[in-house]
């Protein structure tokens, strides 16, 4: 493909797509698990390391011209690039069955369906799968048209449950001061951040790609994640159909049920592109379509399991095993660009070594033994350490063993 998408087609593709429908389910568990002042602490560190990774990747987008799992191979090698890949689906699996479930709870507020019965839930799961497959299968250009339509409908709803909520401040302070929830906000958006070569390879210019990403992290995300937040402190609890729902009538609730479905669906159709563009190096003799098909059914069933019970703990799962690959790409792309060092194959197998030291640590971070109580961060940090520490320790080794 050109390179053909300026700043405000990479914008709304990411906004009405990625961010669309998870943003307002962050906000929510942002609130029901930190309260209101940590959930704003962690909406803003969270995006500014969000944005100042995101600098590099844009830097390497346009650079290179190369999606995520083609830079992946050049600093992986064949069998530490099938390990990203796989992670990468892995993560777009994980949110694209969290979506599915929330198009469901949508559809069964629609039709008035009692959701208690498993089988139930599971039919409308694997419907919705079908549906989002099929309208995926027209590439690139269906979230083009998905996106535009989905944005303003986010700008729309949003603004009206945030003018009319019943905002009540008292309940703001029940939690108290935690830095943790940085982790909730980095975990939404870090399998973006890695994977923007994908989308940001066809940048006009760096620039386009630039305005981007600070539209995106410093002033969409952050508005639309406190939006969200703001929502959840003004409501009664529940999930987030009944937060935007509130109590302003029936054509309200027949809009917002609606406009879940479309958001999953859009959201879902560029979790769909995006990994078939990973499976293209796990499965390299099958067609797109035949990947789409794939993702999709793989996804469908996946949807079928509780994910959103436990979707703190999912997030951060995810994450540290993308956070650290992803770390590792960028430690050493900033290797290449500041100290002239070039990658050689015998690298690779030391930059996976880099990658599972990371995903140790936030896994140990997980567990309660953390550097910043932040497990995604502990991974990024430790991944980037260790590829730092392995490689000049292995250049000093070699430099000894040759004199």
């Amino acid at each position: 493909m050109e390179n053909q998408q300026n700043w405000w087609q990479l914008t709304s593709i990411q906004l009405g797509g990625v961010i669309c429908l998870p943003v307002i389910l962050i906000g929510q568990t942002l609130y029901q698990t930190y309260g209101f002042t940590s959930s704003l602490i962690g909406i803003i560190i969270g995006n500014l390391i969000l944005l100042m990774l995101g600098f590099i990747m844009i830097k390497m987008s346009c650079e290179r011209r190369k999606s995520t799992p083609a830079n992946a191979a050049d600093y992986f090698g064949k069998v530490g690039v099938a390990s990203f890949a796989l992670t990468i689906c892995l993560s777009l699996l994980g949110w694209y069955a969290i979506q599915l479930n929330m198009m469901s709870l949508s559809i069964f507020d629609l039709f008035h369906i009692d959701p208690s019965k498993t089988y139930v839930a599971v039919l409308a799961n694997l419907g919705l799968g079908f549906v989002t497959t099929l309208g995926a299968l027209y590439g690139i250009k269906s979230l083009n048209i998905l996106a535009n339509i989905s944005l303003p409908l986010l700008i729309i709803t949003l603004g009206y449950a945030f003018f009319t909520v019943d905002y009540n401040p008292a309940s703001t302070s029940r939690q108290t001061l935690s830095f943790s929830s940085t982790s909730i906000v980095i975990a939404l958006a870090i399998a973006l951040i890695i994977d923007l070569p994908t989308y940001y390879r066809h940048s006009k210019t760096t620039k386009d790609g630039l305005i981007s990403l600070l539209l995106i992290f410093v002033f969409a995300l952050p508005i639309l994640e406190f939006i969200g937040v703001y929502l959840a402190a003004g409501s009664q609890g529940g999930h987030i159909l009944d937060i935007l729902k509130g109590s302003h009538g029936p054509f309200w609730n027949l809009w917002v049920a609606l406009f879940l479905i479309l958001a999953g669906w859009t959201t879902n159709n560029l979790n769909l592109y995006s990994g078939v563009v990973c499976l293209e190096s796990l499965l390299k003799k099958t067609s797109d379509k035949a990947r789409t098909l794939l993702f999709g059914i793989a996804g469908s069933l996946l949807s079928c399991f509780n994910f959103l019970a436990h979707l703190e703990f999912i997030l951060d799962l995810m994450g540290i095993f993308v956070a650290g690959m992803g770390s590792v790409i960028m430690t050493r792309y900033l290797m290449e660009w500041s100290l002239k060092k070039p990658v050689q194959q015998r690298d690779h197998k030391w930059h996976v070594f880099a990658w599972v030291l990371g995903v140790g640590v936030g896994i140990l971070s997980i567990g309660g033994y953390s550097l910043t109580a932040i497990p995604l961060l502990d991974a990024t940090i430790a991944a980037s350490i260790g590829t730092w520490t392995i490689l000049f320790q292995k250049e000093s080794c070699e430099k000894a063993y040759s004199a």
